[in-house]
């Protein structure tokens, strides 16, 4: 299965130069714990609910008038629609995110993929596996305990 087999389409989106509030209210509104931030189709960042609490609430910037460009993240890790999700599972791990913007061509953004995305495909592939991987444990512990006894 391809990441864009898998993404959301829907996306909450915000321009950059709306402030934190606006980008909070949006998040209320939509239930999501994040909004990407974009400007004509193309991916300029991402801002999450976490974030927002970090770096704009806890410093104690006033939400009415702080840009979300002065706190989202820039440049967030991406993924090419065309992957397979079995390496977009491997990327979230190895880049330690929860989500990544979907884009090609660039920044042309193009949907958005989470963990939860993931986990039905992942979840199909080990229930497929799942019984060789049993059968394979056994086996190799019967081999090792062979291996033991032979030398001794």
């Amino acid at each position: 299965m391809k990441v864009r087999d898998g993404m959301v389409t829907e996306l909450v989106t915000a321009s950059p130069w709306e402030t934190a509030a606006e980008v909070a209210r949006k998040m209320r509104d939509y239930k999501v714990g994040s909004v990407l931030i974009a400007n004509e189709g193309k991916l300029l960042g991402l801002i999450t609910d976490r974030e927002m609490a970090i770096k704009c609430v806890a410093e104690g910037w006033n939400s009415q008038t702080t840009r979300i460009e002065e706190i989202m993240t820039r440049n967030p890790y991406t993924i090419n629609p065309d992957f397979e999700m079995a390496e977009a599972a491997r990327l979230f791990g190895q880049r330690k995110v929860r989500r990544f913007p979907v884009v090609e061509d660039g920044q042309k953004l193009l949907g958005i993929l989470s963990v939860a995305d993931v986990a039905p495909d992942l979840k199909m592939y080990f229930d497929g596996i799942f019984h060789e991987l049993v059968e394979w444990r056994h086996e190799a512990k019967g081999q090792h305990a062979g291996w033991e006894s032979s030398c001794h």
